[in-house]
């Protein structure tokens, strides 16, 4: 017979790096109650990239950074928040300060705010490693060993040099290993390119995704360019007004969006390769959720809304190849 230990591990090697269900964060502001997100799902399986795209006010943020147990200040929380099978809401902070030094962590899109100005680049590698009870010496190889991986020159100079003599995209490099290096199930990266020129940020990019499929670690990868998601991500979840719109393989997402946010998305999005197009922007501002309107809340900004748009908030529903939260997805409003 399996020991309670043995299926207790088994468990968590069969637990998805992540599984997000219903969640919905409501804060109080001045006394007031103000929604932050909806009843937000969305998963990430071992070995996955999955991509968050929405404008900015979405909720993409709240979302990934519930992963590791940073809710806002005095928020009410519903829903479930699964990491490697560990229930984040509700957890204590040791619960939380052993998921994020184990098992989960998180890339930032200013990487000299993920770092110690003050402080060697040497021990920001070193010190999640050394808080698990590893040498020093193992320390320094793993992190030496890391910094060649994502193409840092050499790494054991740059072990004892100091943030600021780094450029941003070589200091996103070393971030991008010191989320790495405690061999995370678990990766967030929040806009972990935004920040970077084009050329760099296509290097980042081809780097995680190395590092990535070479790790099998699962990935959530938040950013508002559609187009960047499609071309790094095995799936894509698109929020609007803290509402999941639409989701489905990145190839299906791209090729033929079903909600009519998503094509405004792509259609607002420049394009380096291929034929030229006209850019269609989307027509007035986003809106967070505690100010969108009854019903669909992309439905001022909508093209194509009909009245019934006003009636309710639609759900999740397979049309074609992905999932929209759209009442007439896809070609159903041209007909």
């Amino acid at each position: 017979m399996m020991s309670t230990a043995t299926n207790s591990s088994a468990a968590a090697a069969a637990a998805a790096p992540l599984e997000i269900s219903g969640l919905s964060i409501t804060v109080q502001v001045d006394g007031e109650s103000r929604p932050l997100l909806d009843k937000v799902s969305l998963s990430v399986a071992k070995g996955e990239i999955v991509g968050l795209v929405g404008e900015s006010g979405s909720g993409k943020s709240v979302t990934s950074r519930s992963a590791l147990g940073l809710f806002p200040g005095h928020a009410i929380t519903t829903g479930s928040v699964v990491v490697d099978g560990v229930e984040v809401i509700g957890a204590s902070a040791a619960q939380l300060l052993e998921l994020r030094r184990t098992r989960a962590s998180m890339i930032f899109q200013d990487p000299r705010s993920s770092v110690n100005p003050v402080r060697r680049l040497g021990d920001f590698l070193t010190e999640g490693l050394r808080a698990r009870g590893v040498g020093r010496a193992e320390a320094n190889r793993t992190a030496i060993g890391l910094l060649e991986e994502v193409g840092i020159r050499d790494p054991a100079r740059a072990m004892r040099r100091f943030p600021h003599e780094f450029s941003g995209g070589m200091l996103q490099r070393i971030v991008i290993a010191g989320a790495l290096s405690i061999g995370p199930r678990l990766v967030l990266a929040d806009e972990a390119t935004t920040a970077l020129d084009v050329t760099t940020q296509a290097e980042v990019v081809a780097l995680l995704k190395r590092l990535q499929a070479e790790s099998g670690t699962g990935m959530l990868f938040v950013t508002h360019d559609l187009e960047l998601a499609a071309a790094l991500c095995d799936r894509i979840v698109v929020m609007y007004a803290g509402r999941v719109v639409e989701t489905g393989a990145a190839s299906a997402i791209f090729a033929e969006p079903q909600h009519p946010y998503t094509v405004g998305l792509l259609g607002s999005n420049p394009r380096l390769t291929g034929e030229r197009a006209t850019l269609t922007p989307i027509v007035g501002r986003p809106l967070a959720l505690a100010e969108a309107p009854a019903g669909c809340a992309f439905r001022d900004r909508c093209p194509i809304a009909v009245p019934a748009c006003a009636t309710e908030v639609p759900a999740l529903r397979p049309s074609r190849a992905t999932e929209v939260a759209c009442i007439m997805p896809g070609d159903e409003k041209a007909a």
